[in-house]
């Protein structure tokens, strides 16, 4: 349980540091700037709730599912926001496509790792 606890804490914190990189975008940048922190966010903070929640939910038992705790109704909000702000899997498209274009970008640059030193000097 205490490992839960510590990973729940650590990945709620790297949450909310991308959030606070991305409000942050926004204000300097402009939202069009931000757009794949955005989507990391809608990918990442749904999903993580849902799994902090369902640590909640198996340290309580049933009563975890009861209306005694909020945890199920959280539960089921989490794993909604998962599918109402589009499903993740349009989502991680664009991230994967700002990676792409990220590489092509760059490509050609890991390149120089791979020739001897006399290539890169001109020899």
């Amino acid at each position: 349980m205490a490992e839960w606890i510590a990973r729940s804490r650590l990945e709620i914190e790297q949450a909310r540091l991308l959030v606070l990189k991305t409000a942050w975008m926004i204000d300097n940048l402009g939202a069009k700037a931000a757009r794949q922190e955005i989507a990391l966010i809608k990918v990442l903070v749904p999903k993580l709730q849902t799994t902090v929640i369902d640590r909640a939910i198996q340290v309580f038992g049933a009563m975890g599912l009861s209306p005694d705790t909020p945890l199920a109704y959280l539960w089921t909000w989490g794993r909604a926001l998962e599918i109402l702000d589009g499903p993740t899997e349009v989502h991680l498209r664009t991230i994967a496509r700002y990676e792409f274009n990220e590489a092509k970008e760059t490509l050609g640059e890991a390149a120089s790792y791979m020739l001897p030193p006399e290539a890169l000097m001109g020899e």
